[in-house]
């Protein structure tokens, strides 16, 4: 809708000027219903059938999985190649809500699904992603043969079999925060209505560092600098204490910090704090590490290339590969401590 890469003004050719492109394809795909034809409402918690081929009535009757499969992946292609999505890139498929292997139906419905996906896109020369929970990447990577080639965890830190299957280090890509606010503006002190851009930031595994994970741009599938994937893995951890508290200063028994930040809250892991700063790091959250002083380390907490304040070290996991598990009780969570 926004133009082809033949189009020298369309959105593709304005991103290509400067970035790279990791493709992406979703179609209500934020529930199990979707292997079913149907679309979800969260906010009535109703479900809708979806459209037929034609994009303009209700299917009648509703899409089989099989069905919405083959509608998707050559709807997927279709859209690659108008953009100039050039081969032996990725397609990444979201399969966008909590998944766990214990839903027997659903694991059936979707294993279909992403065998006809996994045709259909391979067919036309593209490599197969999706973006999901744990045991929907598992389940997928772990096929006989594999139903994906990368694979995407998603930022959700209590979806089912996340944490294990971040531990195992068979990911491509750990989506780490979700609507970080960036190139806000500040005046008297408050931040500017509507000012910023809402942005997702994501660590690419240095297992895969300097392998072709998908990307593209306009010479071809790109690479992530090797050096950068690292340095950008090492440099971060995981929160593993309930209690995790973020220091103004180096002083260990210093003044809670107090940086106002724009766009969504993330105190409120702590909620005798106030909503608008930074004094708590929410446990199994990621934070970006900086200089160390003493028990204490500077801390990145939001990944917006700017550091927070400082937490002890020890509130956070010894490196990037160990994640913490989920404790889904807000009282227990708080109890946590990190593991010795």
């Amino acid at each position: 809708d926004n133009g082809e890469a033949s189009d020298p003004r369309s959105e593709i050719s304005l991103i290509l000027k400067d970035f790279a492109v990791l493709s992406i394809y979703q179609y209500h795909s934020n529930s199990k219903y979707k292997f079913e034809g149907k679309g979800f409402d969260a906010r009535t918690g109703k479900t809708f059938i979806l459209k037929d081929a034609t994009c303009k009535k209700r299917a009648n009757p509703p899409h089989t999985a099989e069905k919405e499969a083959t509608l998707d992946a050559n709807a997927a292609v279709a859209q690659a190649k108008a953009i100039g999505q050039p081969p032996s890139t990725a397609i990444y498929f979201g399969v966008d809500f909590n998944f766990s292997k214990t839903d027997t139906d659903t694991k059936k419905k979707l294993l279909s699904y992403f065998k006809i996906v996994n045709r259909i896109v391979k067919d036309a020369g593209y490599s197969v992603g999706a973006y999901g929970s744990g045991d929907t990447l598992s389940l997928l990577k772990r096929h006989k043969p594999a139903l994906i080639d990368v694979a995407w965890i998603s930022a959700s830190r209590g979806f089912s079999g996340s944490t294990a299957f971040h531990n195992s280090g068979e990911w491509q890509l750990f989506q780490n925060w979700t609507d970080i606010k960036w190139f806000t503006k500040m005046q008297n002190g408050k931040c500017v209505k509507h000012a910023g851009l809402n942005l997702d930031t994501d660590i690419q595994n240095k297992k895969y560092a300097g392998e072709f994970i998908g990307f593209w741009n306009r010479e071809g599938p790109y690479k992530v600098p090797e050096k950068r994937t690292i340095a950008i893995y090492d440099r971060h951890r995981f929160v593993c204490n309930g209690d995790a508290l973020v220091r103004a200063s180096a002083q260990s028994s210093g003044e809670l910090a107090r940086a106002v930040r724009c766009g969504r809250s993330y105190a409120k892991c702590e909620p005798k704090l106030s909503r608008d700063v930074v004094a708590q790091i929410c446990f199994a959250h990621t934070v970006r590490i900086g200089e160390g002083h003493g028990t204490l380390v500077q801390i990145d907490y939001d990944d917006d290339g700017e550091y927070d304040g400082w937490t002890r070290i020890d509130n956070l996991t010894k490196s990037f590969a160990a994640k913490p598990l989920y404790i889904p009780d807000g009282a227990e969570r708080r109890k946590a401590v990190c593991a010795p």
